[in-house]
């Protein structure tokens, strides 16, 4: 097993605004996107600069039912909180 030590794991469920904090949501619900991809998620943290590996198979504990894969980003030292607040807003500008 790789040791994944300066990669932290962000999953599309952080981003979704159709949930809810509970269900996995990690932003405000005026930053939240709908419908958002893991591809989506590396995008835009590439853009940003960071280091990005997409990890496609794995699910989220607590919808283990869908797939929606994970993306893990090397966040460079950087708050969990503070880069999911960034990709968010970098998502939103490359939909437009």
């Amino acid at each position: 097993m790789r040791s994944r030590k300066p990669f932290l794991i962000f999953w599309p469920q952080y981003f979704d605004a159709k949930r809810s904090r509970g269900d996995g949501r990690r932003l405000p619900v005026k930053l939240a996107i709908d419908k958002v991809t893991h591809k989506e998620i590396a995008a835009a943290a590439k853009k940003l600069g960071y280091q990005v590996e997409i990890e496609g198979n794995y699910k989220y504990p607590k919808t283990w039912w869908e797939n929606p894969g994970r993306v893990l980003i090397n966040t460079k030292g950087k708050k969990k909180s503070k880069v999911i607040l960034e990709v968010a807003k970098e998502i939103r500008k490359m939909r437009g």
